[in-house]
């Protein structure tokens, strides 16, 4: 109960951070390696936000499946 509460926390949190931003319309370039694209600030804001989601989402896994196949190999190999 208590993660279901944080987790709509970080939810309203979110949204309503997204919806102060959309009010900002200025325009902010965005220089990547190879293009320099215009965005608005909140597009930006919003790119980098699931960015982060992601890469923690895929090293929080990454670390999950790292821990419960620890020793895996040495029990599969044991048995023969």
């Amino acid at each position: 109960m208590r993660r279901l509460l944080f987790i709509a926390l970080i939810v309203a949190l979110v949204v309503i951070g997204v919806l102060f931003g959309s009010i900002n319309q200025q325009l902010a370039d965005l220089n990547l390696l190879i293009i320099s694209i215009q965005l608005r600030v909140v597009d930006i804001a919003v790119l980098f936000l699931l960015l982060g989601i992601v890469l923690g989402l895929t090293l929080a896994t990454l670390y999950s499946l790292q821990r419960k196949a620890k020793g895996w190999l040495r029990k599969s190999t044991d048995n023969n």
